[in-house]
């Protein structure tokens, strides 16, 4: 007597493939700077934190100077410190490789809204960026690294990309104005 009944099983058939669940592109920002939050309040012993209303620039476009200063950027961050922060998460599909063959116009986007931060608050730019599962590279402009050297960086017009955990290994007076 056979007792395999095969009719007692649910058999999913996994030669279809499945769609990819849609990303919350807001959810992951949120997470990304909480995360960029976590590393730098730890890096420097004091208080980081998102902007009220990060990701929306309209915003902070009718708040006065002094709390432009505060605002600006994706992150809050603690008086004296001498950046603004653009925190981006995942575009992965902006191709590394090629952005020195022609550029790439999203990256270029980021840059110009770091640099737009800096400019609101008078502060230096400074672009974030952490893809899906790699290593956060920060962009700033080559100017404002001075004399820092690193042994791997990227250059992609005035703006220099370095690991983020190697910046962090600069001396606090890098990033904040002590006094």
């Amino acid at each position: 007597m056979n007792t395999n009944n095969f009719d007692d099983y649910d058999v999913e058939d996994i030669s279809k493939n499945k769609p990819k669940k849609k990303v919350n592109g807001k959810k992951k920002g949120n997470r990304t700077e909480l995360d960029l939050t976590k590393i730098l309040t730890a890096r420097f012993n004091q208080s980081f934190s998102r902007t009220v209303g990060s990701g929306s620039r309209w915003a902070q476009a009718n708040l006065p100077q002094h709390a432009k200063e505060v605002f600006s950027g994706d992150l809050v961050v603690p008086k004296g410190f001498k950046f603004a922060i653009e925190s981006k998460g995942g575009y992965d599909s902006i191709d590394i490789g090629s952005i020195f063959i022609s550029g790439n116009k999203e990256l270029d986007n980021f840059l110009e809204q770091a640099m737009d931060d800096g400019q609101r608050c008078s502060r230096k730019p400074m672009l974030c960026w952490k893809r899906t599962r790699k290593p956060w590279i920060a962009f700033l402009l080559t100017d404002d690294l001075g004399q820092h050297d690193f042994k791997y960086t990227i250059q992609y017009g005035k703006w220099t990309g370095v690991a983020l955990e190697h910046l962090l290994t600069l001396p606090d007076e890098f990033f904040l104005n002590i006094n």
